[in-house]
């Protein structure tokens, strides 16, 4: 798999994952963006991929929701704290290297997020690349809802104050 596929494929999982549970308002941080190859740095690049929601209704639901059809891919699965309140989910295999899901994100979120496999390549030039391409115009895979670093805040205060509210109807 190529640099390119492997950012094609972990915002494609993300994506598709995010529209397997009843949660509406996901955004990304950033970009799918490139980072060093945990196994070689120096020589190998895999893209990485986050995205945002505001929490569901129910983490418990949502989490089960997500092992299933991350196990529907061929990925290897495990969740933790199917007791409480916040299980996180994790995935190995299958069209990705790895992939995650939480239930507890910063300010009452959702996030999920994806690594590709390690791809030959330097992950500055890739970085460098894709930049180029968007600075021509062109829209890249996963660009489509990225906030901007300066809105970031009000993304997450826009989370609190909807599972406030959710909170209020909850103890009426």
């Amino acid at each position: 798999m190529t640099a390119r596929e492997g950012r094609d494929k972990v915002v494609q999982l993300v994506k598709d994952s995010a529209q397997q549970l009843d949660v509406t308002g996901w955004w990304a941080r950033g970009t799918a963006s490139a980072i060093p190859c945990e196994g070689d740095p120096d020589n190998a690049s895999q893209y990485v991929y986050h995205y945002w929601a505001p929490e569901g209704d129910d983490p418990q639901a949502d989490a089960k929701r997500m092992a299933e059809y991350w196990e529907s891919l061929g990925m290897t699965v495990y969740t933790t704290g199917q007791d409480g309140s916040a299980p996180m989910v994790f995935g190995r295999g299958g069209p990705v290297l790895r992939a995650s899901f939480d239930t507890l994100g910063a300010d009452r979120s959702y996030h999920i997020d994806a690594i590709a496999p390690c791809s030959p390549g330097l992950y500055v030039e890739f970085n460098r690349e894709d930049s180029a391409v968007r600075d021509r115009g062109e829209v890249l895979p996963g660009d489509d809802v990225k906030v901007p670093e300066s809105e970031i805040g009000e993304k997450f205060d826009e989370h609190r104050r909807l599972a406030e509210e959710a909170d209020r109807k909850k103890s009426e």
